[in-house]
Formats: C-alpha cells, sequence, structure tokens
C-alpha cells in the first residue's frame, strides 16, 4: 500500500506539473519534453518504487502503452490538418514519405549493417524504427489548432504534422520486412511478392479507407443533428474514434495507425466542405490534453529507464552512429525532397533536420523484438534510446527557437 501511494504521488505531481512545464519550456524557448526527462530520473534516483526495467521492458507491455499514445496523437494531428488541404498542399508532405524516408532507411541500414555489424534483419529493424517523425514528440513544431485566422500554414508546421501523420505507413512494412527476414535463414526465403502485396499495399490502403470512412461518417452524423448536440460529442468522442479507428483496421489486419489519423483527418470533412473553421475544437483540445497526460508518464518511465543502465550497451561507433542519424543522415535524405519546393533554403534545411524520434520508435521496436527473431535485443533497445535521447535535446533544444525564427521572419 505505500509502494503504491509513492508511486502515485510522483506521478500525480509530475501531472501537475505538466500545467506550468509548457509555459516554462515557452520562456526558455525548448519543448517540454526536455524538461520532463530529468524529472524522470529524479524519481528512479529517490527511490520511487516503480517496476523499472532491467534493462529493458517486457515487449508486450511497451508495444500496448506505446501504441495508444500513438494512436491518440495520430488523430490529434489528424484534427489539426482536417479537410482543408487540397492536393498541391499534398504534395510536399508526401516527397518525405515517398522519397526522404526509403533513402534514410537505407542510409541508416548501410551504417549499421557495415559500420555497428548487425546482421542484415536486425539492421533493417533499426533502420526502419530509427527513420519515422514522431507524431507523439513532435507536438511542438505541428500546427497548433485547426486553421487560424482563415488562413491555411502550409509551410514548416503543416509539413511536420503531415509527415509524422502518414509516416508509418511508409515505416511499417519495412519493420514487418525485418520480421519476415529475422525468421528466415536467408533473404531469398522472404516471399517479396506476399510482402509487396500485402504488407506494403493492402494493409495501407485498406487502412486509409477505414479511417476515411469513419471520420466522414462521424462528420455527416454531426451535420444531421442539431448544433447544440455538436459540442457535447466533440470532446470524449475524438478518443473513441480514434479508438474504433485503429481497432476495426487492425481487426481486418490493416495498419491501424493511418487508419486513426485518416479518421482525424475526415472528422470534420463537413464543416471544412463548408468552408467555416473551428479552431481548437472541443475534439481537438479533449485530444491534446490526453495525449499530453500520458506522454508525461511515459517519458517519466523513459528517463527512469535511462537511469537503469540501458545506455551502458552502447559503443563508442554507436554513439558516432546516433549522431550520424540524427545530424546528418534525416537533413540530407530531408532535403531530397525539399528541392523542388518554392521554401526559401533556410526552411527547406529546417524541415530536413527536424525529423524528431520518439514513442513511435519505441513502439515499432517493442513490436518487432516481440514478434521476431532478434539476437542483439538490448543493444538495438540501447541505440534507439540513445537517439530519442539525442533528438529529445537536440530538436528540443533548436525547434521551439526556430518555430519563433519564421513566426517572425516568415509566417507559415
Amino acid at each position: 500500500m505505500k509502494n503504491y501511494i509513492l508511486i502515485l504521488l510522483a506521478y500525480s505531481l509530475a501531472a501537475v506539473g505538466m500545467a506550468y512545464i509548457p509555459i516554462l519550456a515557452k520562456k526558455l524557448k525548448v519543448s517540454f519534453a526536455l524538461l520532463l526527462l530529468p524529472i524522470g530520473f529524479f524519481i528512479f534516483f529517490l527511490g520511487v518504487p516503480i517496476d523499472w526495467p532491467e534493462p529493458i521492458w517486457q515487449h508486450k507491455w511497451v508495444k500496448i502503452i506505446t501504441e495508444i499514445i500513438v494512436v491518440i496523437s495520430l488523430m490529434g494531428a489528424g484534427l489539426k490538418i482536417g479537410f482543408r488541404y487540397g492536393r498541391e498542399h499534398w504534395k510536399n508532405p508526401l516527397r518525405l514519405i515517398y522519397l526522404t524516408m526509403p533513402v534514410y532507411i537505407l542510409g541508416i541500414f548501410v551504417l549499421a549493417f557495415y559500420f555497428l555489424g548487425f546482421n542484415g534483419p536486425e539492421a533493417l529493424l533499426m533502420a526502419a524504427v530509427c527513420a519515422p517523425t514522431d507524431p507523439v514528440l513532435a507536438t511542438d513544431l505541428q500546427l497548433e489548432g485547426d486553421g487560424e485566422n482563415g488562413e491555411k500554414n502550409t509551410g514548416l508546421r503543416y509539413l511536420l504534422t503531415a509527415e509524422a501523420g502518414l509516416n508509418d505507413g511508409m515505416a511499417f512494412p519495412f519493420v514487418f520486412f525485418a520480421i519476415l527476414w529475422s525468421k528466415t535463414e536467408a533473404f531469398d526465403q522472404i516471399n517479396l511478392t506476399e510482402w509487396f502485396s500485402y504488407y506494403l499495399i493492402y494493409k495501407i490502403v485498406v487502412g486509409i479507407i477505414i479511417g476515411s470512412f469513419l471520420g466522414y461518417l462521424y462528420s455527416w452524423s454531426l451535420k444531421k443533428l442539431n448544433r447544440a448536440k455538436d459540442k457535447a460529442l466533440s470532446g470524449f468522442i475524438a478518443i473513441a474514434l480514434a479508438l474504433v479507428a485503429f481497432a476495426l483496421a487492425e481487426s481486418v489486419l490493416a495498419y491501424g495507425f493511418l487508419s486513426a489519423f485518416f479518421a482525424g483527418l475526415f472528422a470534420q470533412y463537413h464543416n471544412h466542405r463548408k468552408g467555416e473553421e473551428h479552431s481548437k475544437t472541443e475534439m481537438l483540445l479533449y485530444t491534446e490534453e490526453t495525449e499530453k497526460f500520458l506522454v508525461t508518464l511515459f517519458i517519466l518511465l523513459f528517463g527512469g529507464f535511462l537511469a537503469t543502465g540501458i545506455l551502458t550497451y552502447i559503443s563508442l561507433e554507436a554513439i558516432i552512429a546516433v549522431l550520424l542519424i540524427v545530424l546528418v543522415l534525416r537533413p540530407l535524405s530531408g532535403i531530397l525532397a525539399m528541392i523542388p519546393t518554392k521554401f526559401e533554403t533556410k526552411k527547406k534545411w529546417s524541415v530536413s533536420f527536424f525529423g524528431i524520434k520518439g514513442i513511435g520508435s519505441i513502439f515499432y521496436l517493442s513490436f518487432a523484438l516481440y514478434e521476431g527473431n532478434f539476437e542483439s535485443q538490448n543493444e538495438l533497445y540501447a541505440i534507439v534510446s540513445l537517439v530519442i535521447l539525442a533528438s529529445i535535446i537536440v530538436h528540443g533544444i533548436t525547434g521551439p527557437r526556430v518555430i519563433l525564427y519564421f513566426q517572425k521572419n516568415n509566417p507559415g
């Protein structure tokens, strides 16, 4: 009973602190995750009797916890974008998916295979896990609401929001490829036709269709109801809709993450088709607050996770690889997608640079380690954790300052 009270006290105080941490973070011009992380260290060293991982969590439970957080975050990303952006607006974020993502995955794979000495499946898993921009920890750099003053933000914030919402549709097939590869004795035993048709095409397309349909259906239902009922339905139902979209897609073996994102995109279809602006709707506000609470708990755990000694599996080569992944490979692969855009050079490099890593990477890794046969589990966890830590520090310090710079000098 005493342990339970101590754990409850530690988490509740940290959750209360989240009412003030974003304010402090804004004044210091850093991300709130950067301020939360040391609190996790502090709670660990105080001896709060949480079942800290030694050195890794059970993959099954990590998968469930991170899965829920990512689903809610993807719903929020979809709501922020809504159905207000046309085909021309989607060209830039799609380049980050079909061009930047594969190039980035290839670069990390080569680094992991030739420099770090991982075998093929492990190198591909590391690449697929580290490549996606995290929809959760990238929140600080995303759109702040469903449009402001009737204008569409098609710049840095929009691109990072759209990329974070879409990119698991490209990363997950490669995670599955690594899993399939890990279960074979040789690469040529993988059924490439099955991977392409099922893991790449079917799962993506069906996930998009289910999420789009559910979001559209919800929007249509609001149109048929009285406006007085709109507010009552628009809060809690956002979480419920995200989970329904995710679960329904997963039940037919499609990608639930994509389904949750597209449900958010289409949830205000009829409002946007009428040209109405609903900045910071109850749906979005409720989603953001729920996400913030869950992220608080996770980052505290992640801070303690680092303190347990997972980074003792890190070598000098791994540190060099992490710095290359965060500071070199992402900007170089990102700029390939930005070259055709009309953005100024500074904005092109900013979009390319902010491939933020976070909770999504932990989900992909725990999922793959649970489903596949990978020997270097501790090393993979250690490197991915260091990538996330480096991203929290580097992007946490630079991100808010870059956003502020463009707000002052080049809005959008």
